[in-house]
């Protein structure tokens, strides 16, 4: 029966092409079978791309702490380094670290794959960014650093994200900002959130020369802050702490007090640590080594008490009084006792930093570093 079947339809097809042959062309047949009309059909992409979008047919289950995301697979491996070469087809869940890749932050990821237009929330940058770097997502990474590394974000602005940043141990971010402290730098000062840096993290902060002060001796009182918020478990750091402080760009004044220990009760410890005395009589002796102006003072001393002559490479950002309550802090006591007093201030007006104006040399050295953007606005 099959062999009849067989030559059937070999007979068949032999009897066909001998009609091709005798009475019709391929090229008449082409012809003759065109369609009037294009085809109509909807493309594919868009109907993937709607089923997609609406999460219709999932393939994949995420697994952060106590949330799950269900998710296409193909979309995640077409950005996502990650997804692409550490899951296999056809592996139903993927468990994620929520210290690094949060829930929020991973849905926020899944919906700017399925959507470039998508746009980032300010408060969830740091967040994306330590889920883009986990999931090693190379576009998504660098859009959020051109978020966060930009002229806008310095200041009070910058020690936000530093907080943000110190939650995903984003060792590359914390520094950058605590380096863009600026005018807020003594706004800082009298916050909880200052007494409780780390050491290293003071330590980028007190080296930066972008810290903006009214004079030298208010590192050195933010540094005593600092050591004396937590006196027993810090007073091992008196060295590397005091290494921090430019006593040479201190006025000679403040310097011959801090000498003979004329300051209150509670800074005794720290001026007669053995680094301290040294680096206090260090600096003493590079101002006497200076040459004098013609009345007698100092180079330094001779400019004034806030504004010197010329900078110099190790000097930092310097702020002119000019509210009447930075006036009286410049004109009054410049003991510690009357450093904290000013940090009161500063708390009662926790936005009076905004006021603070910088020399006009260095307005020009920080709008060449930051584009011209915030650090002189009020």
């Amino acid at each position: 029966m099959e062999q009849e079947s067989d030559e059937f339809l070999q007979h068949l097809t032999t009897s066909t092409d001998s009609f091709l042959r005798q009475h019709i062309s391929t090229e008449q047949l082409e012809a003759a079978f065109t369609p009037l009309h294009t085809s109509n059909r909807t493309a594919l992409w868009p109907l993937m791309e709607g089923k997609i979008k609406r999460r219709e047919n999932t393939d994949l289950q995420v697994h952060i702490a106590d949330t799950l995301v269900h998710c296409h697979l193909l979309p995640l491996q077409c950005f996502s380094e990650y997804f692409e070469h550490e899951v296999e087809p056809g592996q139903p869940v993927v468990k994620l670290p929520a210290d690094q890749v949060p829930p929020a932050a991973f849905q926020i990821v899944y919906d700017w794959i399925l959507d470039p237009n998508r746009p980032l929330e300010w408060h969830s940058f740091v967040a994306v960014l330590s889920a883009a770097e986990y999931l090693r997502i190379p576009a998504l990474i660098e859009r959020c650093w051109q978020y966060l590394d930009n002229p806008r974000v310095v200041e009070n602005a910058a020690f936000y994200v530093f907080l943000q940043a110190r939650r995903y141990e984003n060792v590359q971010l914390q520094p950058m900002m605590l380096r863009r402290i600026c005018r807020f730098f003594l706004a800082l000062v009298s916050t909880l959130e200052f007494c409780e840096l780390s050491l290293d993290e003071l330590s980028v902060l007190l080296a930066s020369n972008i810290v903006a002060v009214f004079d030298e001796t208010d590192v050195f009182y933010a540094a005593c802050q600092w050591l004396m918020y937590d006196w027993t478990e810090r007073q091992g750091s008196i060295e590397r702490v005091m290494e921090l402080v430019r006593f040479e760009r201190m006025q000679t004044a403040d310097l011959a007090r801090f000498c003979v220990f004329q300051e209150c009760a509670e800074l005794q410890p720290i001026l007669r640590h053995p680094t301290t005395k040294q680096l206090v009589d260090r600096a003493l002796a590079s101002i006497c080594a200076r040459p004098s102006s013609r009345n007698g003072a100092s180079a330094d001393d001779a400019s004034g008490r806030w504004l010197p002559a010329h900078r110099r490479p190790t000097e930092r950002v310097r702020l002119v009084a000019e509210s009447k309550e930075t006036k009286a802090y410049v004109a009054g006591d410049t003991s510690y006792d009357g450093f904290n007093e000013f940090l009161g201030v500063l708390r009662e007006q926790p936005n009076s930093w905004r006021t603070f104006r910088l020399t006009e040399e260095n307005v020009g050295l920080l709008e060449d570093m930051f584009g011209g953007c915030t650090v002189s606005d009020g």
